[in-house]
């Protein structure tokens, strides 16, 4: 039984390659001529009438007809398509038996998902697209001009898309043209990278298989949330969605699956070191690369077109009593017996306090000080009470020892000369954070001596000197340094401490765990910067053992809490061990 009828043309026919009107369906011919497969024959044209010429074949009908067949999973007909000049333009005169013939040699499938794409008209949507990208009519009306300072002076670039899944081209009838997918718009993650050619090297490691440094990871990052999200944002102050945002996560770990080795924490999700919902918690804010770089990019809309506008602070209003109470409790001597009374004076003077802090303009510290004197008295624990006034969750159930003696266990050899351990702890705590100072004065000072320096630094006292005079001049020969830890003794050794910050000094007695304490209070009571090399282990301070705040943006801080944990729980069974063999 005859199951097809195919033929081809005659050898002068081939002048006019479309032969658009010289076919004949094999429907119209009886049921024992044309088959079961109904396939259409191309006739021999007589017509020498060149009437009809469609568009030449271009760079952009070449590459939509890729991403078309892409999109089907025919990635094999793209070769076969460029040879035989097929593109967009020409889809819809392919006939049953050019299907054959470019399908020939590949599964049978290729044939059947190519013949029932183009029968449902699935391919006339990209035609659409490309023509509608054909400008009709020069328009004459200008753009109006912009200043400067109302929108950023940045590079225009492709509109974003919104990045949503691929769903399959749903049929002709009923079809919602909101959820159309435009071919030429879902462009891959590689794609994109690829543009940049600063990229390049990257792109050839995660085409290997390698997981970039964390500096390449970020550029990623900012390159895809640029191309998708930022002139969103910026010119029409739309903001991604969080299913947009994530769905975006998703996308860098189907493209790239090794990626998943970057997740925060073992049991939190493959794509949480790029987005991660509430920061695996309940509520809260996300977190993860893309949120905080769509975070950024919002803050640059002007406040005018801010969607969201912060509630403006609240001012202060202070009263002739409170100026009263603190000129009275700054008259006060720093002994003992008036201790109580200073600090039940600052209590009162919060307002005080904060309003200072709201003054930008003047130096806060400066003031802070002239205003209450007794900050820089009593050891520092004024500042630790003005602290716990600033946040009322503070947590004091952990003492600050009892956490620092846990990076005893990370490094058993580095530090191994600091004579304090609970000093010795923290440094190798911030070495594992990567918080190593740069290295300064090096022909005085070790290489450990070094990497201290950004917290703690030792000096020696004059023979026949005070202390108070010693400090006095190391302060007036290092103005402006960043705040750190000074002890008055021969390298790594114990001695009296004090705290240095912006040519002002608090003397905290022989106690590593105090100091410590104090200095990383200053920053919030005196809304001073945390020095770089100080910030990872502040937030750890902030997040892990005063619990102020419920996330960290570092994922290096994250994996320092996981590992304390872990240290945590196997000291606690350790010691019951150890109690339960002694009874």
């Amino acid at each position: 039984m005859q199951t097809e009828i195919k033929t081809e043309p005659a050898d002068d026919c081939w002048d006019d390659p479309l032969h658009i009107n010289n076919y004949l369906d094999t429907g119209e011919l009886s049921q024992y001529e044309a088959g079961p497969s109904r396939f259409r024959i191309r006739l021999p044209s007589t017509d020498t009438n060149n009437g009809f010429r469609l568009p030449d074949v271009t760079g952009s009908s070449r590459d939509a007809t890729n991403r078309l067949l892409q999109q089907w999973g025919l990635e094999a007909l793209c070769e076969r398509f460029t040879e035989h000049l097929i593109d967009v333009n020409v889809l819809d005169y392919i006939l049953d038996v050019d299907i054959v013939d470019l399908c020939r040699g590949l599964p049978i499938r290729y044939r059947l998902v190519l013949r029932h794409n183009l029968q449902n008209g699935y391919h006339r949507r990209v035609i659409i697209t490309e023509q509608s990208k054909q400008p009709t009519q020069k328009s004459t009306t200008k753009r109006p001009q912009t200043k400067d300072h109302e929108t950023p002076n940045r590079k225009k670039k492709k509109p974003a898309v919104p990045v949503t899944p691929t769903v399959p081209c749903p049929s002709q009838s009923g079809v919602d043209p909101s959820q159309i997918v435009r071919v030429e718009e879902d462009v891959s993650i590689h794609d994109i990278l690829a543009k940049e050619p600063k990229f390049r090297q990257c792109l050839n490691d995660l085409e290997r298989g390698l997981v970039p440094e964390i500096m390449a990871l970020r550029f990623m990052n900012r390159i895809l949330t640029g191309y998708f999200f930022e002139e969103r944002i910026l010119e029409q102050s739309d903001y991604p969605r969080k299913d947009e945002k994530h769905a975006l996560a998703l996308k860098i770990l189907e493209t790239y699956p090794q990626l998943e080795r970057t997740r925060i924490t073992p049991d939190a999700p493959k794509e949480s070191y790029f987005f991660w919902i509430n920061g695996g918690k309940e509520k809260g804010p996300h977190t993860g690369l893309i949120e905080y770089r769509t975070t950024n990019l919002r803050r640059e809309v002007p406040p005018e077109k801010r969607r969201f506008l912060r509630a403006e602070k609240k001012q202060i209003v202070l009263s002739d009593s409170i100026r009263e109470k603190a000129s009275h409790i700054a008259s006060l001597p720093p002994v003992p017996g008036n201790e109580q009374a200073i600090s039940d004076g600052m209590a009162e003077c919060m307002d005080l306090h904060l309003s200072i802090l709201q003054q930008t303009e003047s130096n806060q510290a400066e003031v802070l000080v002239s205003t209450f004197p007794h900050l820089l008295s009593y050891g520092g624990r004024m500042v630790q009470q003005v602290f716990k006034r600033f946040h009322s969750n503070y947590d004091e159930s952990t003492p600050i020892d009892k956490f620092l003696v846990l990076g005893l266990l990370l490094d058993a050899h580095a530090f191994a000369q600091v004579e304090n351990k609970h000093i010795r702890a923290t440094l190798r705590i911030m070495k594992k954070l990567i918080m190593i100072g740069k290295k300064e004065e090096s022909d005085e000072m070790s290489t450990e001596e070094a990497e201290a320096s950004s917290l703690i630094r030792w000096i020696k006292c004059n023979e026949n000197e005070l202390e108070i005079y010693t400090v006095q001049q190391y302060v007036s020969e290092r103005s402006n340094t960043a705040p750190h830890i000074v002890c008055l003794a021969d390298v790594f050794r114990e001695g009296n401490m004090y705290i240095i910050f912006q040519d002002k000094f608090i003397h905290c007695g022989t106690s590593a765990v105090h100091s410590m304490d104090v200095l990383f209070k200053l920053f919030t009571v005196f809304a001073i910067p945390v020095p770089v090399m100080l910030r990872k282990i502040h937030e750890l301070l902030m997040v892990y053992l005063w619990k102020i705040t419920t996330s960290c943006k570092s994922v290096t801080v994250s994996k320092m809490m996981a590992k304390l944990e872990e240290l945590d729980v196997f000291n606690q069974n350790d010691s019951n061990a150890n109690s339960g063999s002694t009874s």
